[in-house]
């Protein structure tokens, strides 16, 4: 069995070598306007779609911008 990937947000992209930046995080308005029942709206891809609280426990998610590879990192992998 193969080892985990170990990466920090500054690694390129372990699948192509491209950059992985940070995904837009929605506003408090955009995120309630997402979950109304009578009319939702959609997220755009680029954003995190996680909870706040879920994005407070695992870290900020970060997209590769060539092939969209996902990866979140610990907050204090990325406090530097």
């Amino acid at each position: 069995m193969a080892d985990p990937i170990i990466l920090s947000p500054t690694d390129p992209c372990p699948s192509c070598g491209g950059h992985l930046r940070s995904a837009r995080v929605p506003s408090d308005e955009q995120w309630a306007r997402a979950h109304d029942r009578e009319n939702p709206i959609t997220l755009p891809r680029d954003m995190d779609s996680a909870t706040p609280e879920q994005r407070a426990t695992l870290g900020a998610l970060y997209r590769c911008g060539t092939c969209g590879y996902l990866a979140r990192f610990a907050p204090t992998l990325h406090r530097a």
